[in-house]
């Protein structure tokens, strides 16, 4: 079996004009990961990014902290779905107004789950696409990458934590309520791993952020 290393994104520019950067905050976390991996001798033999600017970024700085340079493919399968479009059709479903900008985070994130439990029950209109195509999306950029690189033994995904949790719930079978839960307790720059094969997945690891815990600066601990 092959082993896949996901990578949830570092810190976003979450409040700015533009949320797909990673912050300054962001580089260092995702360095900081690129230089662990470089201390336990991690090779991957292809990298893969969605299509985003903060998943290039967060591929970049692990390079960068390896100290290696190569490249990289990207595809569409590992993008993060569109949240602020969900947002915005439960919020037309339901009728609740969007928090104000200095509301507590934690007001934006009990709004994103009831959202993204409307749209797993198919309840919100007009939206790119369905929780069930981009359930399916993630999955078949996974067998992309194996299909695409058969002799490699590792590879290495910079993406988001709703592809991380989607591809989680597909393999564990989680229900919905557990996945949004789940994906909600991603943190940036942590890293997931599976063993895969054309027909089998195993996960065997999840929410890794040691290379962050060992800096002993909570700050780093970011969830956005």
């Amino acid at each position: 079996m092959q082993k896949i290393t996901f990578v949830r994104h570092g810190q976003a520019s979450y409040g700015s004009d533009n949320y797909d950067k990673l912050s300054e905050l962001g580089h260092k976390q995702t360095r900081l990961l690129g230089e662990y991996f470089k201390k336990i001798d991690y090779q991957f033999d292809a990298i893969y990014t969605g299509n985003m600017i903060r998943h290039h970024e967060t591929a970049e700085q692990i390079l960068n902290g390896m100290e290696v340079s190569t490249h990289f493919n990207q595809i569409p399968n590992f993008d993060e779905f569109d949240f602020e479009a969900v947002v915005a059709a439960y919020l037309a479903f339901s009728g609740e107004t969007l928090p104000c900008k200095d509301a507590p985070r934690s007001d934006f994130y009990r709004l994103l789950k009831q959202a993204m439990l409307a749209w797993s029950n198919n309840q919100l209109l007009h939206l790119p696409e369905t929780w069930q195509a981009f359930q399916h999306r993630v999955v078949a950029g996974v067998k992309h990458a194996i299909t695409q690189h058969p002799n490699a033994q590792h590879i290495l995904v910079a993406t988001s934590g709703g592809a991380i949790a989607m591809l989680k719930g597909h393999v564990l079978g989680l229900s919905v309520d557990k996945l949004v839960d789940m994906n909600l307790q991603i943190r940036n720059a942590s890293f997931h791993q599976y063993l895969v094969s054309p027909s089998h997945m195993l996960e065997t690891s999840f929410n890794q952020i040691g290379h962050l815990e060992l800096q002993a600066n909570k700050a780093l601990l970011t969830y956005s």
